[in-house]
């Protein structure tokens, strides 16, 4: 009976929109000399608007420049605002597909785990 509770109120989250494509670790970005930058901005502006890229002074990171959108995601994670920065939306069990069911059981703990209070929430 506990168990059909808890999927009587489970909501699977699904995206609401497209994700940061472009969130990924800083090593991976194009790094740039900020002599160059300064003698090609507009080309390294118009590359920021799809990826960062890492400006350099002396092979040391020094400055980033991105997307408006890139950094406002970022800025929404940095204030807490996680959840509205993934953004998901929360669906109710009714409307869950097939696939989306399949995901939620693999995911259960087995009874194994939580006896042994094992498993990862």
């Amino acid at each position: 009976m506990r168990n059909l509770a808890i999927l009587a109120i489970f909501a699977i989250f699904v995206s609401k929109g497209p994700s940061m494509p472009n969130a990924r670790p800083i090593e991976s970005h194009q790094r740039v000399p900020l002599t160059r930058f300064h003698n090609n901005t507009g080309e390294f502006l118009d590359l920021s608007t799809r990826a960062p890229v890492v400006l350099t002074s002396h092979g040391r990171e020094r400055h980033i420049i991105a997307d408006v959108a890139y950094f406002r995601h970022l800025e929404d994670v940095a204030a807490g605002r996680l959840l509205d920065a993934m953004s998901i939306e929360a669906v109710r069990t009714a409307d869950m597909t097939d696939e989306d069911r399949a995901a939620f059981e693999a995911a259960r703990p087995t009874a194994d785990e939580l006896a042994n209070d094992q498993w990862d929430d």
